[in-house]
């Protein structure tokens, strides 16, 4: 049946107005807890009972549902949520199906308005309440970053062997539902800790957490740290290389005061500071020095006090104009520095036998002190002088007394000879020579004499008999090549041969554990044994032989028969380390054989390499 427009538009006007009608009433008659109580068991759960609880019971759960467990209004409070269920159905008008039996309009708005009062009072009574809270973890990057931000190492990567966190059905990764725990996961998690633990250093006042695992690698970042706090305000310059037993290193690696840098500033802002305008700090600032040393070397340059090592540097300071002037001021601090202290490596102290400090006093007073010095080559025509001055250490001369100890001439291979003797010396020394080559007739007959004798001579009776000197005769007779007469013995050799020496045998020698000894290495590699056993030199890379076998490894390139071929054999070092593609020199990661075998600190072998020639011409194979 077909109704005209207007009319149903009207119907649906007429409808929604009822509907509203009807919301307001509802929401004017709001029943308060108590009635909402009251109402349950005599309303309510009839109502419940007669058009929900033939599908919604124990013997029929549809929906998962059972409203027979909901006895008392306590009951409802348990589980507001059934409710809100409930309350959508009704509103919705799908339950009761349309198949069941139906509520009149009466019971059906009696029930929503008791379901939308209770859900409305168990609403206000949990507000604030976020509900059921799953008892969860950290997600994998939660976890990470939390470690890394508590013991501040940005490497760490704890969760890497955990599996991948799902998602739940919102698309976060850190929901608690989600964020399931397994016994395979807790295990992990035991690993991860253990890994954790190895970062661990433990300290006398602590425990701090590095990013390494090592002792070795624990210290050098400590001493990373050290050298990194001490590079603000020291100058790594100024120091040498040097080379112990094949460990390199530098003597200013620590680094030292740039002494010259203070110096110059106080020099160039002294009368801006005295006369306050401007400060210590703010000069430490603008140029990147100490202001803690800075001012107390300011307080020790302007100090009136007398000192015997500031005396003199203050002089020299106060008289200095230009920040030039600072090299020499420094040069003077460093020589007492030299004197009254010892700069300690950073890497050293605290060892057994090491400094306890990086700076350590020293005692410049001694009752004795020894002297030595190269004398330079005199100019022709001009005497050498020599000067012993003494001084005193700017307190005076009084009750300061100087002895010169045995002042001496000193080389190798001839007595020492005091200069108190060195005129009475010359002077014999002259007479000597004088007397000496005025015979010469006499020491070339006796040296004729001796050539003839074909060396059964006996030199004393030789010089007695020509009324020469012994020592210049015997001098005459070994640089005219005949001999001094006499049997040349060798006493005390050694007698034990040592055929090898710290496991190479390719070093050698005679000696024993009571005597010293004396060693030779016969490769081209530098090793310990313990001490430097120097390459004796570069071997011979390349060989030369005929192919037919008639020339085997000559130096030289062999002339071969017509027809043979030339062979050229370049050996390089055929042992490789097995750890390194290079080396510091390029060469120390490879070695040559050592009795046709590589040794062991070289142990892997390589392909030699040869390249051969046909000697009739220029066709290489």
């Amino acid at each position: 049946m077909k109704y005209p427009f207007d009319l149903v538009q009207r119907r649906w006007i007429v409808a929604a107005a009822a509907l509203f009608a009807s919301v307001n009433s509802l929401a004017a008659q709001e029943l308060t807890p108590q009635q909402l109580r009251d109402a349950f068991p005599t309303k309510v759960q009839p109502l419940v009972v007669r058009y929900c609880q033939e599908c919604h019971s124990a013997k029929r759960m549809e929906a998962d549902l059972d409203l027979t467990t909901f006895a008392t209004f306590a009951d409802l409070q348990k589980h507001p949520q059934v409710w809100q269920r409930v309350g959508e159905m009704l509103d919705s008008l799908q339950m009761p199906p349309p198949e069941a039996p139906q509520p009149s309009e009466v019971d059906r708005r009696a029930l929503q308005q008791w379901v939308r009062g209770f859900l409305t009072i168990e609403a206000a009574a949990r507000a604030g309440d976020p509900g059921k809270v799953v008892l969860r973890r950290l997600s994998n990057a939660e976890y990470t970053y939390t470690l890394r931000d508590l013991l501040n190492i940005d490497s760490l990567v704890p969760a890497k062997e955990f599996p991948v966190d799902g998602a739940a059905g919102e698309g976060f990764t850190n929901t608690g539902n989600a964020l399931v725990m397994s016994p395979a996961l807790v295990t992990k998690y035991l690993d991860a800790a253990k890994e954790i633990a190895a970062h661990a250093v433990l300290q006398p006042d602590g425990v701090r957490f590095s990013r390494y695992t090592t002792r070795s690698d624990w210290t050098n970042e400590t001493l990373a740290d050290i050298r990194s706090f001490y590079s603000q305000f020291t100058d790594p310059t100024g120091g040498e290389q040097v080379n112990l037993q094949g460990v390199v290193f530098n003597t200013n690696g620590g680094g030292r005061l740039p002494v010259e840098k203070y110096l110059a500033a106080t020099i160039v802002e002294r009368e801006a500071l005295r006369s306050g305008r401007t400060t210590l700090a703010a000069v430490a600032q603008q140029r990147g020095l100490n202001g803690k040393y800075l001012g107390l070397l300011w307080q020790n340059l302007n100090e009136e006090k007398p000192s015997l090592l500031f005396n003199n540097l203050r002089v020299r300071w106060r008289a200095a104009t230009k920040a030039e002037e600072a090299v020499a001021l420094t040069a003077e601090i460093a020589a007492w520095q030299r004197g009254l202290w010892r700069f300690g490596s950073v890497g050293h102290i605290g060892k057994v036998g090491g400094p306890k400090r990086w700076l350590e006093p020293l005692s410049p007073l001694t009752s004795k002190q020894e002297l030595k010095f190269k004398l330079p080559a005199a100019t022709a025509g001009e005497d050498l002088v020599l000067s012993l001055v003494a001084g005193d250490a700017g307190d005076g001369n009084e009750q300061d007394y100087v002895l010169w100890q045995q002042p001496r001439l000193v080389a190798p291979g001839r007595p020492d000879l005091l200069l108190r003797d060195v005129r009475a010396v010359t002077h014999e020394l002259a007479t000597r020579r004088s007397r000496i080559l005025s015979a010469t007739t006499k020491y070339l007959q006796a040296s004729a004499e001796a050539s003839a004798a074909e060396g059964k001579f006996d030199a004393a009776e030789l010089a007695k008999k020509h009324d020469v000197e012994l020592a210049p005769l015997q001098a005459w007779l070994n640089y005219l090549g005949i001999g001094g007469g006499s049997v040349t013995r060798i006493e005390g050799h050694f007698t034990t041969k040592l055929e090898t020496a710290g496991e190479y045998k390719f070093v050698q020698g005679w000696g024993s554990n009571q005597t010293p000894l004396l060693l030779a290495n016969s490769s081209d590699q530098h090793v310990r044994i313990p001490g430097n056993m120097r390459a004796q030199g570069p071997q011979s890379v390349a060989n030369w032989s005929c192919r037919n076998g008639s020339v085997l490894h000559t130096d030289k390139i062999p002339n071969c028969a017509v027809g043979d071929m030339v062979q050229m054999g370049i050996e390089f070092p055929q042992c490789w380390d097995g750890v390194h593609l290079d080396s510091v020199d390029h060469k120390n990661h490879m070695a040559y054989p050592v009795a046709g075998a590589c040794p062991g600190t070289h142990p892997v072998a390589i392909p030699a390499i040869s390249l051969q020639r046909v000697s009739a011409g220029a066709e290489y194979r």
